[in-house]
C-alpha cells in the first residue's frame, strides 16, 4: 500500500507540475478514509445554524399577517426578520396569503 501511495504521489507531481502536491501520507489518509467511510471528504461540512440569533419565531409571522391584512410579504419580512421566501412559505402552509397591491 505504501509503495502505491509513493508512486501515486510521484505520478501526481509529474502530471500536475504546477501548484502544491499531495504527499504520500495525504494519499494514504484519503484512501483509508474512503475505505472506512465511503467518502473522501475529511469531515462533514459544518455550517452555522440558520436560526442562530433569531428572536422572532415562525409562529409570530401569522399573527402579524392577520393583524395587518394589507401588508405585503415584503413588509411582513421586514417587520418579522425573515426572508420574503420564508414568510411566503409560512403563510402558504397556514393557508393565508399576503396582500398584493396593484395600482390602477
Amino acid at each position: 500500500m505504501c509503495a502505491l501511495a509513493k508512486s501515486s504521489a510521484r505520478l501526481y507531481r509529474e502530471r500536475f507540475a504546477e501548484g502544491p502536491h499531495p504527499t504520500r501520507q495525504t494519499i494514504l489518509k484519503v484512501v483509508k478514509r474512503l475505505r472506512e467511510t465511503g467518502c473522501v471528504i475529511s469531515r462533514p461540512r459544518v455550517c452555522r445554524p440558520r436560526n442562530v440569533g433569531r428572536k422572532v419565531q415562525p409562529e409570530d409571522v401569522l399573527p402579524y399577517a392577520l393583524a395587518h391584512p394589507q401588508s405585503s410579504s415584503k413588509m411582513i419580512s421586514k417587520n418579522c426578520g425573515f426572508s420574503k421566501s420564508r414568510v411566503w412559505t409560512i403563510l402558504n402552509e397556514s393557508g393565508a396569503h399576503p396582500h398584493r397591491f396593484t395600482p390602477v
